[in-house]
C-alpha cells in the first residue's frame, strides 16, 4: 500500500492542474509503487521487446516499465489531455531518447479496431527497431478492457501482439478464462479459449489504486497464439480435435458467438432461428450454448457456414 504522503503529494499535483480520476475515461490510477515494479519485472522487458500501454495515467506504470531494463521500449496511449501533458513533462528525456512514444487519444476505434495511429506505430516500431515481441502491458481502464484484449487476440489490426499483462477486473478475468458449463463461460471466454492461454497471477485488492474501485481486480497474463495456426495445433485446449480457428473465420464466429450467448437460456434451435442447423448438426440443437465446449461452437458455425452455400 503507498505511504499516504505519496498519495496525498499525487493529489495536490493533479489538483495544480486542475486534474482528478475522470468517471467518464474509467480511470483508477496505479499508486502502489511496489505492484508497478512487479509488474515489470513479470514482463520481462529485453531488446527484442515493446510494451504497449494503454491509458498510463500519472505514469507509474510507465516508470517502472523503463526503469526495468536499459533495453525496455514503451508505446504508449492516452486518452486524457491533461494528463498526456503531465506525462510529456514527466518523461521528456524518455521521449527524446526514443525509449517511450506517447501518443495522445483514444486506443479504440469502435468495438473492433484499434486506433489506427496507435496500431500503425506497433508495425513501425517492431519492424524499424526490430523488435518481434509485443507485449500488452497496462493497467487498462475499466471501461475499455474487453474490446482491447479481444482486439489483441484476433489480431484484427495486424500488430502481432503476442502476450497481454493487464490489470483488469477480477470478474472480467474469470469470465476471459471461464471453462464450459460455468456461470462466467460466455462468447468471450469462448474466443479467448481458441486463441491463448492464460492465467490469473494474483488478485489485486482496492489499495493500489485511487480512487479505490468497489470491486476486486485482478492481474491478468495471456499468451496469444500466432495465424496462421498449424493444423491441428498441439497446444489448445481441444487437443486437436478439428481444425483451430483462421483469421479470415474471426469477424463472423464472433457474431455467431454473440448471438448464441445473448439468448443463452435459449437452446442452439432457438437462438439460431430463422437459420436452421444442417441434419449432420441437429443433435446440437436442444443443447444450450453455455453447455458447448469452444471447439464444438466453431464446428457448429462451420456446419452453418456450409449449409448457406
Amino acid at each position: 500500500m503507498p505511504e499516504p504522503s505519496k498519495l496525498q503529494r499525487l493529489k495536490a499535483a493533479l489538483a495544480a492542474r486542475g486534474l482528478s480520476p475522470r468517471k467518464m475515461f474509467g480511470q483508477n490510477f496505479m499508486v502502489d509503487t511496489n505492484f508497478a515494479a512487479a509488474i515489470a519485472r513479470d514482463a520481462t522487458l529485453d531488446r527484442q521487446s515493446l510494451a504497449i500501454e494503454v491509458g498510463p495515467g500519472t505514469g507509474l506504470l510507465t516508470e517502472a516499465l523503463l526503469a526495468s531494463s536499459p533495453d525496455a521500449r514503451v508505446l504508449a496511449i492516452e486518452i486524457d489531455r491533461g494528463l498526456a501533458d503531465l506525462l510529456r513533462e514527466t518523461f521528456a528525456a524518455e521521449l527524446s531518447s526514443g525509449r517511450l512514444t506517447l501518443l495522445e487519444g483514444d486506443a479504440l476505434s469502435g468495438k473492433h479496431r484499434l486506433n489506427p495511429e496507435l496500431a500503425s506505430q506497433i508495425r513501425e516500431i517492431k519492424s524499424r527497431e526490430n523488435r518481434p515481441r509485443v507485449v500488452l502491458c497496462s493497467n487498462l481502464p475499466y471501461n475499455a478492457g474487453t474490446p482491447i484484449i479481444a482486439i489483441a487476440a484476433t489480431d484484427a489490426d495486424d500488430t502481432g501482439i503476442s502476450e497481454a499483462l493487464v490489470t483488469v477486473q477480477l470478474e472480467l478475468a474469470e469470465r476471459m478464462l471461464a471453462q464450459t458449463g460455468s456461470e462466467e463461460y460466455g462468447a468471450l471466454s469462448a474466443l479467448i479459449a481458441l486463441r491463448a492461454t492464460g492465467r490469473i497471477e494474483r488478485v489485486i485488492g482496492a489499495e493500489v489504486f485511487w480512487p479505490r474501485p468497489r470491486v476486486d481486480s485482478a492481474l491478468l497474463r495471456l499468451e496469444f497464439l500466432p495465424w496462421p495456426l498449424p493444423v491441428p495445433h498441439p497446444t489448445l485446449s481441444h487437443k486437436g480435435r478439428g481444425e483451430p480457428l483462421q483469421k479470415d473465420e474471426v469477424a463472423g464466429f464472433q457474431a455467431f458467438l454473440q448471438q448464441v450467448f445473448s439468448q443463452r437460456r435459449k437452446t442452439l434451435r432457438a437462438a439460431l432461428k430463422p437459420r436452421v442447423l444442417p441434419d449432420e448438426l441437429a443433435a446440437w440443437g436442444e443443447r444450450r450454448a453455455e453447455t458447448v465446449a469452444p471447439i464444438e461452437l466453431l464446428s457448429i458455425y462451420r456446419g452453418l457456414v456450409a449449409a448457406d452455400g
